[in-house]
């Protein structure tokens, strides 16, 4: 799921790997993600990889620098995106290829957690699309192993990644200006003892439900649109490092 829009379906696994190193309120980090598809895709089924694949779909590789200022976090970075799917089986090539700078701003104190995020597309689309979120604890297990759950909604808004009609060969994101999804989701997550010689492990499922208002959030394949979206995920964390922990 990218900006609300659904790039395949069925089970993907996303190994991802981050360093990062903070200098009093100031930290920097960068790291990657690939997608694996893991699924047979039949011809017109919502995929990457395109038809007939089980491999590896795109590659993101991303920098961030962030600064604390009080309760108050700024963020800002740039992701490159690889796509490795045949596009003459259904899948995203290498001409889908692009990379967006971000910018991003949440209040890190607050029982309730909102940020707000700009994205703008440098390279293919040349755009801008808007994403307000927020976090909710809801529970928690203060003992060891510490365990809490929590509440996760988010709202898109695209404002510049939609046809162009003073440039009308430029590609497009979405089909509309104006909101494309609004999200919301819950999950757990249980933060297991400190790993001899490692760090930290972390352990989190949970479930996430999508109202999609543009076309392309409810494209779902050829001839295939679904207004509401709605899966499973279910992640394992491990921080490195003598102070690890983990920020969600």
């Amino acid at each position: 799921m990218w900006h609300g829009i659904s790039r395949a379906a069925g089970l993907v696994a996303q190994p991802s790997v981050a360093v990062g190193f903070r200098i009093h309120s100031l930290s920097l980090e960068s790291g990657a993600v690939l997608h694996y598809e893991l699924d047979h895709v039949s011809t017109g089924e919502l995929s990457e990889t395109g038809a007939g694949g089980r491999h590896l779909g795109e590659e993101d590789v991303w920098g961030r620098a962030s600064l604390m200022v009080g309760p108050t976090r700024l963020d800002a970075g740039v992701v490159r995106y690889f796509f490795r799917g045949d596009s003459g089986t259904g899948g995203l090539g290498p001409a889908r290829n692009t990379t967006e700078v971000y910018a991003a701003y949440s209040v890190t104190s607050s029982y309730v957690n909102p940020s707000l995020e700009a994205w703008w597309d440098v390279e293919r689309v040349r755009g801008a699309f808007l994403r307000a979120a927020f976090d909710l604890p809801v529970l928690g297990w203060p003992f060891p192993p510490y365990a809490f759950a929590f509440v996760q909604g988010d709202l898109g808004l695209n404002v510049g990644q939609g046809p162009n009609a003073a440039r009308p060969g430029e590609l497009a994101n979405f089909a509309d200006r104006g909101i494309t999804h609004v999200g919301l989701g819950m999950g757990a997550e249980m933060r297991a003892l400190r790993l001899s010689g490692i760090g930290l492990a972390t352990f989190a499922v949970g479930v996430r439900s999508q109202l999609n208002l543009d076309d392309a959030t409810r494209f779902n394949g050829t001839g295939r649109n679904r207004d509401f979206t709605i899966w499973l995920w279910t992640g394992i964390t491990v921080v490195v490092g003598g102070d690890a922990r983990e920020r969600r």
